[in-house]
Parts: structure tokens; sequence; C-alpha cells
């Protein structure tokens, strides 16, 4: 209702591991190599296609899983086999058999792959090293689509399924041609730009083989096939030719976002808890990520998590626009990670210096039209980050913290920088837009207000801003007021009771950026809802939004919604439609 107003191969411990270190030492490497056996001639593959090929293909890759189980590197010539007669099969397969033989040849490319990534036998930025009819062949690789360059392809991994990230809510896997995989790039930190990525990257790969059929199916041994490996990204590509036909490309959206989850918990874990209940030890972890490295000229969406979250709750939301036709084109996405158990002010003030920092980054003459068109989301408190990053604070802030002008003050140049960073601000100048989700401007329900008041004992409060507020009372008696000289925490600034919350409320919008609402009115009817059951729907309403979008969900589902999806969809097109061309 509108109104106006993303695993590690198992170890292979046994006989056949002993030998190869045994061999190792001595400066020789042996493996077990299979003699490759050829198939009938190119002109049998049309009248016997499917008869022979396809039992060549399934023994093949069996006899792959055999030697894999045992320790054994021929294993990986026995998958890449396999994937060779399906993908011939393909050419002679008819309609009733050609999504089993797809899978096949997916499955056994797969395998293949991971295969040689257990033993050393895959360099995923330039080549693959198999055994052929032929005798050893490298199989060069190259890189379809990516935005990432082919030195930064690390790792390679089965994808991780929907379900080991919680915030997954909806399976965003497209069948279709290729193995679906998944990419990590440790960050070498070579550049400025790294910075910004993680420090552990992941993204998604779909990988199709192109084999050299007529070397391969023609008389043994006559020249080595001239055979390439593609990875495809599938955010970027959306179909190949092969086999005489146009395929859909299998896609795993979800994957890259449930393997970083993944390593996330395998490493320090969720910034969600310990950014709660000990912001004072976390702070310095709040920082803007990007999903993929800088793109010149496509605009920034940067997403800011609530209280007692990460960006991981974002997951189909960003999933869905990427999937959605020409977003990849036009635009890329960032999200800001924070510690929420700090003052909001507090985190806010370090993603203005990010914002800053990113664009000097990346855009120092300030030309680059995405950059200086950049859209924020933010949802729930996340959404009040936004409101200072496009609002000019005057003295109104800072006139709640103490009753005398900063200026007047005894503070040392420490004290009076950060004093200056937190509560004296103008707008961001390169935030055109800004999407409120579920945001209380007007605070919190009463309901959840006693929660809150609870939560916060178990708060620790930010030790530079308690520092700060010291120094100024003793060298400056009386001149804090009494609200402010205890620190409140986040949670104590979000209460509709929240002197602060009313005055942030009453700050002027820049003209320059326009905003948005999008709210939910709980699982009732629409003249019926009254809010989420944690903001009310009176605390999401601004007067200066442009767009006001009720979405029946609560407070915790509002983020993964259709109506929420399509409702940024629309928003962005706009945007789109309406940026400038240059700054």
């Amino acid at each position: 209702m509108s109104r106006a107003p993303g695993a590690k191969p198992p170890p292979r411990v046994g006989v056949g591991l002993v030998m190869l270190m045994a061999l190792a030492l001595t400066g020789c490497r042996q493996v077990d190599h299979a003699p490759v056996q050829a198939v009938a001639p190119t002109s049998r593959v049309g009248a016997h296609g499917r008869d022979s090929l396809v039992p060549r293909a399934r023994q093949a890759r069996r006899e792959g899983r055999r030697l894999e189980r045992q320790g054994v590197d021929a294993s990986v010539d026995r998958y890449y086999e396999a994937a060779v007669f399906a993908s011939a099969a393909l050419a002679a397969a008819v309609d009733d058999d050609r999504i089993a033989i797809r899978d096949l040849y997916n499955d056994s490319l797969r395998d293949c792959l991971l295969a040689a990534q257990a033993f050393g036998r895959i360099e995923p930025s330039s080549h693959l090293v198999v055994n052929t009819p032929a005798g050893s062949a490298t199989v060069p690789i190259a890189h379809r689509g990516f935005v990432w360059r082919p030195e930064d392809f690390g790792r390679l991994n089965k994808p991780t399924r929907p379900g080991l990230n919680p915030s997954a809510h909806t399976c965003n896997n497209m069948p279709g041609l290729g193995a679906d995989l998944v990419v990590e790039r440790p960050n070498p930190d070579a550049s400025a730009g790294d910075v910004f990525l993680l420090r552990t990257a992941v993204f998604s790969a779909t990988a199709v083989l192109r084999p050299d059929l007529d070397a391969w199916l023609g008389s043994p041994g006559t020249r080595s096939p001239a055979d390439v490996l593609e990875l495809h990204d599938p955010l970027r590509v959306r179909t190949v030719e092969f086999a005489a036909r146009t395929w859909r490309i299998t896609a795993n959206y979800d994957a890259a976002i449930a393997r970083e989850y993944e390593i996330q918990q395998e490493g320090r874990g969720s910034l969600a808890i310990p950014g709660f209940t000990l912001p004072d030890v976390m702070l310095d972890k709040a920082r803007i990520t990007m999903l993929e490295p800088y793109q010149p000229g496509k605009t920034p969406v940067l997403f800011v998590h609530g209280l007692l979250a990460d960006p991981f709750i974002f997951n189909d939301l960003m999933v869905a626009l990427q999937r959605t036709p020409g977003f990849v084109e036009h635009f890329q996405i960032w999200a800001y990670s924070y510690p929420t158990g700090a003052p909001w002010f507090r985190t806010a003030a370090i993603l203005r210096d990010q914002i800053r920092k990113i664009t000097s980054t990346f855009d120092p003459e300030g030309v680059d039209p995405g950059v200086q068109n950049m859209v924020l989301a933010g949802y729930s408190m996340g959404g009040l980050l936004c409101r200072l990053q496009v609002s000019s604070s005057g003295d109104a802030l800072w006139n709640l913290a103490s009753n005398r002008p900063i200026e007047s003050l005894k503070m040392s140049d420490e004290a009076r920088k950060l004093a200056t960073k937190l509560f004296f601000f103008e707008p961001t100048p390169n935030v055109r837009r800004v999407i409120f989700l579920a945001t209380p401007h007007g605070g919190a329900s009463w309901t959840t207000g006693i929660a809150g008041s609870i939560a916060t004992r178990f708060v620790r409060r930010s030790p530079d801003v308690k520092n700060l507020i010291a120094q100024v009372d003793r060298d400056n008696p009386g001149a804090m007021r009494g609200s402010f000289r205890d620190l409140p925490s986040s949670i104590d600034t979000l209460m509709a009771r929240s002197p602060f919350l009313a005055t942030v409320r009453e700050l002027p919008i820049s003209p320059r950026t326009t905003v948005h609402t999008i709210a939910g009115y709980g699982l009732v009817s629409p003249e019926h809802g009254r809010g989420d059951l944690v903001v009310p729907l009176a605390s999401t309403h601004l007067d200066e939004a442009v767009s006001e979008h009720w979405v029946r969900a609560i407070h915790n589902t509002i983020y993964y919604q259709p109506d929420t999806i399509a409702e940024f969809r629309r928003i962005l097109g706009e945007h789109q439609f309406q940026a400038p061309t240059s700054p």
C-alpha cells in the first residue's frame, strides 16, 4: 500500500598419500594415471551418441569417485573424461534426455575441478592440468564477465547450500548448464581499494568446459585436444551457446553470501552480539565494505543494518537486486557494519568519515557520476544513522549535551575534535537518496522500551565518548547536562521519550537528497495496522519523504518481503532515471 506525502576437501590420509610424501622427499612426483580410453570417432556420435557416450561418462565418474576416495589424483582425469563424454552426448541428445545428461556434465565437471583443487592440478587464475589420450595437457581457463581480475581467483569451493546462512529465506538457485562454484579471494592489501574489500572476498562462478571433440573422439593419441575451460560470472552472463543450442547458465546466487557468512563464523563470528554488548572494544571494526571491486560510474547502494544485526540480514534483498535485469550494469552494493551498542550518533560519525574516505579513494576529483549520486538504505536504527548523513546539525545536538557553547569550554584538542565530529556536521554532499526501512524516527513502541531498559544495562559504553564527557565535566563544572553525563546507549536514544531522538527528527534534511519511507503495518489489514510490533507507523513517517510505502510485515521480516524488494526496485529505477550524468 502506498501513500503520497558467499568447503574444504576432505583429508585424504592413507597409503596413497604416504607414498606421495615419500616420493616428494626424493624430488620426484608420481601419480596413478589410468590410461585414457578413446571412444568412437566423431562421425559415430550422431548415430550412437547417447547409447555409447552416456554410459561411458557415468562409468568414468564412478571410477573418479573410487580413485578420489583412495587419495589418487588420477580421479581428476576420470572426472574430466566424464565431462567430455557427457558434453559429446549433449550434442546427440533428444529433449527427453537432455536435462539428465546436462546434470551429468555439470556434476562431473564440478567433481573434476574440486578434485583438481585438492590435488594441486588447477590454478584458477590460468589453467587446469589433465591427462588425455595424447598425454598431459594444460587446459587454459578463460574468465567471462567478471569485475574481478584473473589473479583474484583463489581457492575454489563447493557451493554452500541455503540454510547455512540463517538470513537466506528464499532459494535463489537457477538450474542450467555449467558447474556452480564459489571462489575465494584473499585480500592482498595491494591497493588503496583493497581496504574496502573483505579479508576473504567470495564470489560465484559457473564453469563450462568446451572440449575439442574431434581430438577426443577421433583416433587415439593423434593430437592433444585444444580444450578450453570457461569460468562465467552468473550475475552478468545469463546464457551460453553450447552443443548447438542456447542454454541458460547455472546460477547459484545464494552461494557467495552464504560462504562469506560461513567464513565469518569460522573466524571472529558475527559482529551482532559482541557489537551490542561490547561496543567499546568493537568500535574499530566499524567500516564500509564492498561486495565487489569498485566499478567507476556505477551508483553505490550502501546498506546499513539495525540493532543486534549485521549486513547478512540483507541477503535476500541484495540477491534479488543483483538478479534484477540492469542492476549490476548501473549499481554496486556496499554495506556498513558497526557495533550497535554504541550510541548511534557515534557510529553515524564513523559512517560519515567512512563515506568521505571511500569517496576520496575512488573519486578524489568529485567527477564520478556513480559515487556522486550515492544511495543509502537504512533498516531500523540503521536508518537513523543514514538520517544523520543528510541532515544539518546546527547547535541542536550540542545543546542537548551541554548548556554552554562549545567554544567557551576548556577542552583538549583531541576532545574538541571528537565533540565537533559527533555534534556538528553538514549533509554529506554525494548522498542523493535515502531509503528508510522500518526506521523509528519517533522512537520505538512502549513494549520495546521496557525490554530495552533491561537490555541497556548490559551494554558497555564507548571509552572515547565517556572520556570526552568526563573531561568536559571535570574542567567545566556544570557544563554537561545530566542526561548526557551517564552517556546514553543506542537503546536509550531509540526510546520515544528520548530528547535526542526528538531533536534529530527536527533536523533539516538536505534539499539535494530525496528520501523514501518503507514501513510495516503488521499482519492485519492496512486500515487496522498501527506498526510492525516494534516501530509504530506514526514513528516511521517523515514529511520530507516523497513516497511512503506500507508492507504487510513485522519488524524483523520486512527486509526480505517481496513487496519490500519490489519497492526497492521501483525506487532504484527512479534514481537511475533521474540521476544526473555528472555531479
